[in-house]
């Protein structure tokens, strides 16, 4: 194992404004009891480094100024802390970003995901745009069989699209996506896999990600010249959707996937709608008796489990996903592909 330097350079959120990221130099963290030190392979950018690059008001309360961000990580084990005894130096780890408390109620109650004394590495503590990070063990999770390293960052956005799933049926139901960003792709996939039998996948005007739906499984595609509810209520005989699941951060995106779900239906949503106010068609909810839940985060560990399940079995088809890669030091050139929409996933490599 090569020599661990004294000093990195990783890019720290500065400024209060869009953009407003430095590459500068600083320390190389040391372990703390219970921790590890990784040596970052790869980080991918994800929709939460957008709005901390946007700056909108959910990133300016809770990422603090000199931050180093970026959570969808993974990379090599280099040093363990005092008490670790689930990890040697030499394994490969990708991160559960959710750190617990592990002594809360809701930790008790098996929903560690959202802790009630919980951060978030890489936005409300230093995360892995940089070459080393520290993270505690629980949190550096081994990989799956037939998960090569170079592909082993794109858990944390599968895991949130399956963990959104989940929320309702999936095995022999009609799914619908609403929203084709990584996100919204992993999940036509992990449905597909999971064992729907019909998905829909809608999103506005991005040509490029509707077809990556298409290669990924999905049975319909909608976009803006779609009348979306109409569409699907004539493809599902004018029922609905069993399970909407909602990835946009729409409103309009919302309400679609509200009056396109079927009677007890389930509508799950993992979206940051930063600075919209959101309105709810509540009477469509309350009259349909429609199941409406947040989704936050991953299950500790039961979203893992299946995401190893399906990771192992070959069924998640990451590389039709992943379209770019580039060096970590082009972070402002990944964020402005991201922007632009005109992508999978982007993956940057130390």
């Amino acid at each position: 194992m090569e020599p661990i330097p004294e000093t990195m350079m990783a890019w720290k959120k500065t400024k209060p404004v869009e953009g407003g990221f430095e590459l500068l130099e600083t320390k190389v963290p040391s372990p703390k009891h219970g921790e590890v030190l990784i040596k970052t392979h790869s980080t991918s950018i994800c929709g939460t480094d957008i709005h901390i690059w946007k700056w909108d008001d959910w990133a300016s309360k809770n990422v603090p100024l000199e931050t180093i961000t970026g959570h969808e990580t993974c990379g090599t084990v280099i040093a363990v802390g005092e008490g670790v005894t689930t990890h040697n130096i030499g394994d490969e780890i990708a991160v559960e970003c959710h750190l617990a408390c592990w002594d809360c109620d809701r930790c008790d109650e098996g929903n560690a995901h959202i802790c009630e004394n919980g951060q978030i590495f890489g936005v409300h503590t230093d995360g892995a745009f940089a070459p080393y990070f520290t993270i505690p063990s629980i949190n550096a999770r081994h990989l799956p069989n037939n998960l090569p390293l170079e592909l082993a960052s794109i858990q944390d956005p599968l895991g949130n699209a399956i963990h959104t799933l989940t929320g309702g049926p999936v095995d022999n139901s009609i799914v619908a996506i609403h929203g084709l960003g990584p996100i919204g792709l992993f999940a036509v996939n992990a449905a597909k896999a999971m064992g729907a039998k019909y998905v829909i996948a809608i999103d506005w005007d991005n040509q490029i990600r509707m077809d990556l739906a298409k290669k990924l499984g999905a049975d319909l595609v909608l976009g803006k010249d779609d009348d979306v509810i109409e569409s699907i209520l004539s493809h599902t005989n004018g029922k609905g959707v069993d399970n909407s699941c909602e990835f946009s951060g729409s409103p309009t995106a919302l309400s679609n996937a509200i009056h396109s779900t079927r009677m007890g239906g389930y509508v799950n949503i993992l979206s940051v709608y930063g600075n919209s106010l959101t309105e709810v068609p509540m009477n469509d909810v309350v009259f349909r008796y429609l199941h409406v839940k947040g989704i936050n985060g991953r299950k500790m560990w039961a979203t893992w489990d299946k995401m190893h399940e399906l990771l192992s079995a070959n069924k998640i088809d990451i590389n039709t996903l992943v379209t770019h890669r580039i060096n970590y030091q082009e972070y402002a050139k990944g964020i402005e592909l991201a922007l632009t929409g005109d992508c999978g996933k982007i993956v940057m490599d130390f």
